[in-house]
């Protein structure tokens, strides 16, 4: 292979690498914690949400195994995130929802009250430091 098919190849490679568009190496912020209030008797999952795809597409969601430690870590470009959790009590791998909100133990980061869903305004924190204490309380414990 030429030189500069080389250089073609490793480009490819390389941006395939490096994530989600915004998402540059160099600035990234370390996002971590816990869950708060789960019962350990199953999954909890942990969405972390931009503004574009909020409630629709998380940006990245790890799930918990049950009886394990409810922590997360994300890497995150400075800016405004919002962190949800819930525990999948009947183990569907989503979070159900009536006509009143969630059917589920559920939370945001900065917490929410009101009686409709969500903006993201409402549970965004603008993130431009490591932050290691995060803590999301699910089930109104």
């Amino acid at each position: 292979m030429s030189g500069g098919r080389w250089l073609w190849v490793l480009a490819l490679v390389a941006g395939a690498c490096a994530g989600p568009a915004g998402s540059g190496g160099a600035d990234r912020l370390n996002l971590s914690g816990k869950v708060i209030g789960g019962s350990g008797k199953h999954a909890i999952y942990v969405a972390l949400w931009d503004a574009s795809g909020f409630l629709d597409k998380p940006v990245r969601e790890i799930r918990v195994e049950p009886g394990a430690s409810a922590e997360f870590h994300f890497a995150v470009a400075e800016g405004q995130w919002a962190l949800s959790a819930y525990e999948d009590e009947n183990d569907n791998g989503k979070l159900d929802v009536s006509m009143f909100g969630p059917k589920e133990p559920s939370g945001f980061w900065r917490a929410f009250h009101a009686w409709r869903k969500p903006h993201f305004d409402d549970v965004a924190v603008e993130v431009d430091r490591d932050m290691a204490d995060v803590e999301i309380r699910i089930g109104g414990k």
